[in-house]
């Protein structure tokens, strides 16, 4: 029977250990291996607020939830702020029509929740390297923003 390992908790530098670790174990054994390393440049900012919500829906996330969301994005806005000439300029409200608020707590599980069609994608799959001792298969690494 074969053991699956998701390593979705671990940090950056465990997942570049195991990928070392993974990389030396297939030269040792000969044995071909491909890696692709996905860093995904200001995740936080690109997700289409589209995807949030078919996001929340495939993963059957309560509708009056998704109905709540989909009405607070509505309001997201910020304002630019600068010095020039020895007086603060601010702008005008600016609609957020894409992203998701850096620093705010539910941020990173908005983030991780529109991650999870990729991640079954993955898993439907079944490819991995498989830890020839223990029949442990590793599908992939994810930490935030990077995917192994």
């Amino acid at each position: 029977m074969m053991k699956r390992c998701y390593t979705e908790s671990k940090g950056f530098k465990d997942q570049l250990l195991i990928s070392e670790a993974i990389l030396k174990e297939c030269k040792r054994r000969k044995k071909h291996f491909s890696m692709a390393w996905i860093d995904c440049q200001k995740a936080f900012d690109r997700e289409p607020h589209s995807w949030i919500i078919k996001s929340l829906v495939l993963i059957w996330i309560n509708n009056k939830v998704i109905l709540f969301t989909k009405k607070v994005m509505t309001y997201w806005k910020t304002r630019m702020c600068f010095h020039a000439e020895n007086k603060l300029i601010e702008t005008e409200n600016i609609k957020i029509q894409c992203g998701i608020f850096q620093g705010d707590s539910l941020s990173p599980l908005i983030f991780c929740i529109c991650l999870i069609p990729l991640i079954e994608q993955l898993n439907r799959l079944n490819t991995g390297y498989e830890e020839h001792t223990t029949k442990t298969k590793i599908s992939y690494l994810l930490y935030m923003d990077d995917l192994i």
